[in-house]
């Protein structure tokens, strides 16, 4: 049952996704001096992993999960116009996250928001909303749709900085060998 309620997710996902704001989403993103990935509570998981990934792309990428107001703020507070952020909210929409989103765009930043609805209140304080399906199951909320579209928005910017992101990974790849960070399988992959 879950496993069909996160497919459904998905492809309602899927349906409402708008490509315009997906397309300028990315080029905030790819324009930004600075990128701020906000995710507090049960979306600070989702900031994680985009984060992870962005790091290997962005030299300046600043994962914000704190959940309070004033540590939150503390995070965000030398944010300017030249600067992006990717805010998470769903319900029940964290107001730690909410303040930053508008206290971000109030400094001129542009900020995009990934969230379940066009009246969240999280799409009311974003410049670019991107909708993703989220409902409560039993005890958790599901994150499978929201993850999708981080893996999308990943996908996108490595396609666009193809260059930059295969010098990153073949000095990686030598570090990571050098340094032995992963084991291999027995078969030697």
């Amino acid at each position: 049952m879950v496993l069909q309620s996160d497919m459904d997710k998905l492809r309602q996902t899927g349906e409402i996704l708008d490509r315009d704001a997906f397309r300028a989403s990315v080029n905030a993103l790819l324009g930004a001096k600075r990128i701020y990935i906000v995710g507090v509570r049960s979306a600070a998981p989702l900031a994680n992993f985009l984060g992870y990934y962005l790091g290997y792309m962005f030299n300046n990428v600043h994962i914000v999960t704190a959940s309070g107001s004033s540590e939150m703020f503390e995070k965000i507070v030398g944010i300017t116009a030249e600067d992006a952020v990717i805010a998470f909210s769903f319900p029940r929409y964290s107001t730690a996250t909410l303040r930053a989103a508008g206290y971000c765009r109030s400094v001129g930043a542009t900020v995009v928001g990934v969230t379940d609805h066009r009246q969240s209140p999280l799409a009311q304080s974003s410049d670019h909303v991107l909708l993703a399906k989220s409902d409560m199951v039993s005890l958790v909320d599901t994150l499978v749709a929201p993850l999708s579209v981080c893996n999308a928005l990943i996908v996108a910017l490595a396609s666009k900085r193809e260059k930059e992101l295969a010098k990153t990974f073949n000095t990686l790849e030598r570090v990571w060998e050098e340094y032995h960070v992963y084991e291999k399988r027995e078969d030697g992959k």
